[in-house]
């Protein structure tokens, strides 16, 4: 996905869009045009029959989600398509080198682009395949989604800024500069991508659980609240307590962007309460206790809690944004990461605190805007 990690970034492109102990297979780099880091992955076994497709950890514009195969007595699930096509050509072809079952059910977690590019692709190679979804997912991925991709307009605004040194009249620090110039190039190699796309809707819809039988294997889809998304879907294999959850959980910095606050907790601890051992989460490294999960819920219970006092006190949002301050729990997050660091400051801190103000003085939210 397009990830606007920082203020500014995040204006101009929300315009235009949006510790690994498990076995390492191998590391798959696909013959592309696309940066390195938009194309590497690393196949990982979950479980026995369950397989991650985990992208590295990075700083970039452009970033793909996690993908799993869960392969049962008879057929395949899949949880997300990704969001370079030529990348999941890939993992398409890795799936039939590890089973002659077919893929019969893609599960996209979320409308965000990066998880659900492929699903065209899969189609094409497993005639018969249902595409599975929440129906705010299929909804947003329909109505939603055609309007907030990226395009050729999208470069020509980030050359715009380079070329003023300004945003709405605003100087961009040396930080943001450095972030743009490394976006673009990205931009540019991804536009032939992008025309590769075919985000196929969702065949088969749910609003709050779809059980699937791959055979004798049971997976179990829930819908658990809001949270990241209106739609937000989690896949749960009870035989080997593998739990995938979308970007309502994501390593190193949440994202924030269009998040439901309020829900976003409460979806949270009941993600939370599943008996799992392995979490997938929908970008970073596969995880094997639920501490990053924890961790995750106590920032954004402060996040929400000084959003609402911010309120409560009669501070503006920009005034809430400054006064922000997370401490240690910062520090739990970022370390002495640059990159972390940047991603928290400039991307999680405003948009979570204007989020969680908005929230605060309007009540519960219907968009994601």
């Amino acid at each position: 996905m397009l990830m606007p990690r920082r203020s500014a970034f995040a204006t101009i492109f929300i315009a235009g869009i949006f510790s690994i102990s498990a076995q390492v297979i191998a590391a798959q780099t696909v013959t592309t045009s696309l940066p390195p880091g938009m194309t590497t992955y690393e196949t990982v076994t979950l479980a026995q029959g369950i397989v991650g497709f985990i992208p590295p950890e990075n700083n970039t514009p452009f970033v793909s989600g996690n993908s799993v195969a869960i392969i049962g007595d008879d057929s395949v699930l899949v949880v997300d398509s990704g969001h370079a096509p030529s990348t999941t050509a890939r993992i398409i072809s890795e799936i039939k080198q590890m089973t002659d079952k077919p893929v019969r059910f893609l599960v996209n977690t979320h409308w965000h682009p990066d998880h659900n590019a492929g699903n065209g692709l899969y189609k094409e190679a497993f005639p018969g395949l249902q595409i599975v979804s929440t129906t705010a997912t299929r909804d947003a991925i329909e109505n939603v989604l055609p309007k907030k991709e990226v395009s050729a307009d999208t470069a020509d605004r980030i050359r715009t800024v380079l070329s003023d040194g300004s945003y709405k009249g605003k100087p961009i620090d040396a930080e943001t500069r450095k972030y743009y110039e490394t976006s673009l190039p990205q931009l540019d190699a991804f536009i032939p991508e992008l025309k590769k796309a075919n985000h196929a809707l969702p065949t088969l819809t749910f609003d709050s659980r779809l059980t699937i039988y791959l055979g004798k294997r049971e997976v179990q889809v829930m819908f658990l609240g809001r949270g990241n998304t209106a739609g937000d879907a989690v896949i749960y294999v009870p035989d080997s307590k593998v739990l995938m959850t979308g970007d309502l959980l994501v390593h190193p910095v949440p994202y924030p962007y269009g998040s439901f606050f309020g829900e976003w907790i409460e979806t949270m601890k009941k993600l939370e309460a599943i008996d799992a051992t392995v979490i997938v989460p929908g970008h970073g490294p596969v995880l094997h206790d639920k501490a990053y999960l924890a961790l995750t819920i106590e920032l954004l219970e402060a996040t929400k809690a000084q959003a609402t006092d911010a309120f409560k006190r009669g501070l503006t949002v920009e005034q809430a944004v400054k006064a922000a301050d997370f401490g240690a729990l910062r520090k739990q997050f970022v370390g002495d990461n640059p990159e972390r660091v940047f991603s928290f400051d400039q991307g999680y801190v405003p948009v979570g605190i204007k989020r969680a103000y908005r929230e605060a003085k309007d009540g519960p939210l219907h968009d994601e805007d």
